[in-house]
């Protein structure tokens, strides 16, 4: 910031004119102004050509944060000789410093901080030339350039708290005006006194205050009068100047800045009329609304801005209790009028429009929910079965050799689906020819001897092994496992134990059929009074949600049985939708069983209904 000199700064200074130097110490400025013009000043009296002030705090290391002339240019070895000499000032208790290196230069430790509290600043004066003697006179210069911004920043210290104390009477002031306002126990004896005492603190002619009612304005309370004439022209000029005030709702001042956009003909008005210099009405506002306007009138001088803000801070303080006394001293009959007022406003009127569109929607929807007729429907678990399902078993004591399904494949009828290992049989089944053979001819033979017993005993023997020829046999055909018929494989993971033995009736495979598919529902016990058989309704699988089937039950279980802790009763419904082809015996879903028509609200609450019927046995 260029600073112009001031004016006991046209000569340059010498240690003889110390009286210009401690000048410094009253000025009234800011600190960003006193701060250049304290270096123009240092930087005369020393008759240097550079003055600067370095600062050095706690997270940052020394740096020049302002210098005079703001221009002078550096010169080599400047920056290591600022740092040195900003260092030695700060550990020494002379009141200044020579640089041992670059004598022209001096460093004096400022009693004042630059920057707050817990930082470092030293003054570093550069001259052209040594100093004349006698050098104590320098001393003295140099322990006053550091003294003045410490008389400067207490002196500044010293106005502000004198503010503050004045600025704390006031409020004082105005917390006991509030307190002893508050003790009013009537409406127009605090009105009343409010006018009264404002027009004495602020020297104002005349205080009014208008109470709102209606829409409009009636003046409830004069100054240093008691009873005055409510119809008078006077007072119904100064209510059209309240009004004015409430319309805009906001503080209208006569006369206006030339900066305001308000409107204030009724005050023109009043004060063309009347005689007023200098008006001003401030708004009462109690919960977001103007309940009463007050205008004072002064012809001396215009209300300034702090008298403004303490006036709005009374009455703000003081509405409250206005309000509560004014509904106090009301009639039974004008409070009743309120009352309704209140309620046909706060029901039509524009505010809570939110509100009032939430309660008109909950009334509808309540509305909705009584009146109008809904499809109730059960929910019920469903799983497809089929009516054949055949279990394939082992025909007889073996090894698993070869598998060819899986579950959930479909095969025709006559497939090989597994076959068992033979080889045992075939060795079986030529032991059992060679047995046949030879007891045969041994029956020859004991004919030939006409020996009876023994013919008969290999005759038997023969037939015996005859017997386990075509058993073996039969085994041998019933070793290849076939398909019944044509159909899915819906149980069974065979290729697993591949090799294993296996015994006579142990289940290989389930197998079940597609074109006989029927839904089998699981209905909780405290819906199945709703259902009967005939009843109608939908399910869809897991696997397709978005795809619904038509069902009828056509049959039910009368006994329940407990599942999970439920007691759940079966039902069996056919289908009355074309069959999938990518349906399979097991699949499980949802079905909605329908159950009449019932009101929506029945619907919504019938199961809260029940259960606190139950809890608390109603």
């Amino acid at each position: 910031m260029d600073c112009q000199p001031i004016p006991f700064l046209d000569a340059a200074l010498s240690p003889s004119q110390l009286p210009r130097l401690a000048a410094l110490a009253g000025y009234q400025g800011p600190s960003g102004e006193f701060w250049p013009l304290y270096l123009q000043v240092v930087t005369q009296a020393f008759a240097a050509r550079r003055a600067l002030l370095m600062l050095r705090t706690p997270s940052h290391p020394w740096q020049a944060v302002l210098q005079w002339p703001l221009e002078a240019p550096d010169t080599p070895g400047d920056a290591e000789s600022l740092l040195r000499l900003s260092e030695q000032a700060l550990h020494t208790s002379a009141a200044c410093v020579d640089d041992p290196i670059q004598p022209l230069m001096m460093g004096v430790l400022l009693k004042a901080s630059f920057h707050g509290p817990h930082t470092d600043t030293v003054l570093v004066v550069m001259r052209d030339q040594a100093m004349p003697a006698p050098l104590s006179l320098w001393q003295n210069l140099a322990e006053l350039a550091a003294t003045v911004p410490l008389q400067y920043q207490l002196g500044m210290e010293t106005r502000e708290a004198r503010v503050e104390q004045v600025g704390a009477h006031r409020l004082h002031d105005l917390m006991r005006l509030i307190l002893r306002l508050g003790q009013e126990p009537h409406f127009l004896q605090l009105a009343l006194s409010l006018c009264n005492d404002l027009a004495v603190r602020y020297r104002c002619d005349r205080v009014s205050l208008g109470w709102v009612k209606n829409d409009y304005v009636h003046l409830s309370a004069v100054s240093h009068i008691e009873k005055f004439d409510r119809k008078s022209s006077a007072s119904h000029d100064l209510e059209l100047a309240m009004e004015e005030a409430l319309e805009q709702e906001t503080e209208i001042h006569f006369p206006l800045d030339a900066s305001a956009r308000q409107v204030n003909r009724a005050h023109e008005a009043y004060a063309r009329q009347h005689g007023a210099t200098h008006m001003a009405s401030v708004p009462l506002r109690h919960r977001d609304q103007i309940v009463g306007v007050l205008t004072l009138e002064r012809r001396e001088a215009r209300l300034d801005e702090s008298e403004t803000w303490e006036t709005g801070l009374v009455a703000r303080a003081c509405v409250r209790t206005l309000v509560d006394l004014h509904k106090q001293d009301r009639s039974v009959f004008d409070a009743s009028a309120d009352r309704l007022r209140q309620w046909r406003e706060q029901l039509v009127g524009p505010h809570h429009s939110a509100w009032k569109f939430a309660g008109l929607a909950a009334a509808v929807i309540l509305a909705f929910l009584v009146f109008f007729p809904w499809s109730y429907k059960i929910d019920a678990s469903v799983a497809l079965r089929s009516k054949d399902l055949v279990f394939i078993p082992a025909p007889f004591d073996g090894y698993l050799r070869t598998v060819s399904v899986e579950a959930g494949d479909r095969v025709e009828k006559g497939t090989v689906l597994a076959e068992l290992d033979t080889r045992d049989l075939v060795l079986d089944k030529s032991m059992t020819v060679a047995d046949v053979a030879r007891y045969g001819q041994e029956a020859q033979k004991a004919r030939a001897l006409r020996q009876l017993a023994d013919m008969q005993i290999s005759l038997a023997r023969e037939s015996q092994s005859r017997a386990r020829l075509d058993l073996i046999q039969r085994q041998l055909e019933t070793a290849k496992i076939r398909a019944p018929y044509t159909g899915i494989v819906v149980e069974g993971d065979l290729r697993k134990n591949l090799g294993s033995p296996v015994r006579k009736g142990d289940l290989m495979l389930k197998m079940a059929q597609l074109d006989d598919n029927y839904v089998e529902l699981e209905i909780d016990q405290a819906d199945v009074h709703e259902v009967k058989i005939g009843t109608r309704g939908e399910f869809a699988l897991v696997g397709q949600p978005d795809q619904k089937f038509k069902l009828v039950i056509d049959r039910m279980d009368p006994a329940a049985t407990q599942r999970d802790g439920q007691n759940l009763y079966i039902a069996r419904a056919r289908v009355e939708s074309p069959l999938q082809a990518w349906w399979r015996p097991g699949m499980g879903g949802t079905a909605k069983l329908e159950a009449g028509e019932r009101r929506l609200i029945w619907v919504l609450t019938h199961r809260t209904v029940r259960f606190l019927r139950q809890v608390f046995w109603l």
